[in-house]
């Protein structure tokens, strides 16, 4: 896992979630900071633009917490 690819994504998150700088991203997920389905998609759209890859259906659907999202762009990379 690339240091490079975990510090763009944190940077994702806390832009698009307004996680706070004291929050660990790391253990954000829809369901303990309880990002909404616009959220979810606003989150969406700037990985893919970020990361220059569009994700299926199934795996935005999967990506719901800041891990499964890093598995999610490592496995693309």
């Amino acid at each position: 896992m690339s240091d490079n690819t975990e510090a763009t994504l944190e940077r994702i998150f806390r832009s698009v979630l307004k996680v706070h700088p004291d929050e660990d991203v790391a253990s954000v997920s829809v369901e303990s900071h309880g990002w909404d389905s616009v959220a979810h998609l606003n989150l969406i759209l700037a990985v893919e633009q970020e990361f220059r890859f569009m994700m299926t259906p199934e795996e935005a659907s999967a990506a719901n917490s800041f891990r499964a999202m890093l598995d999610l762009v490592n496995s693309r990379r």
